[in-house]
């Protein structure tokens, strides 16, 4: 099963990069941001203003967990992460 997006390859690219560096600069800033989340899991960042890119990280998440990663889902606000 392949995932399915609508979202051009370049932009999908734009956007998880901008949310990862975003995450990135707030678990700095807050290393607590990291309790609950298991070593060595595959994160997979669920933003709450951005449905497209959620969907299709829920899709490469269940992906990762069909070829048998551990995945680990995260919903964040993008309100509450540093510019």
């Amino acid at each position: 099963m392949s995932v399915q997006t609508a979202i051009p390859v370049e932009e999908q690219t734009r956007r998880s990069l901008e949310l990862s560096r975003r995450w990135a600069k707030a678990v700095l800033a807050d290393p607590a941001l990291l309790d609950g989340i298991p070593d060595g899991c595959d994160l997979e960042l669920l933003p709450d203003d951005d449905p497209e890119l959620a969907e299709l990280n829920v899709e490469l998440g269940l992906a990762a967990l069909r070829r048998g990663f551990n995945v680990y889902f995260r919903h964040v606000r993008l309100s509450d992460l540093p510019d």
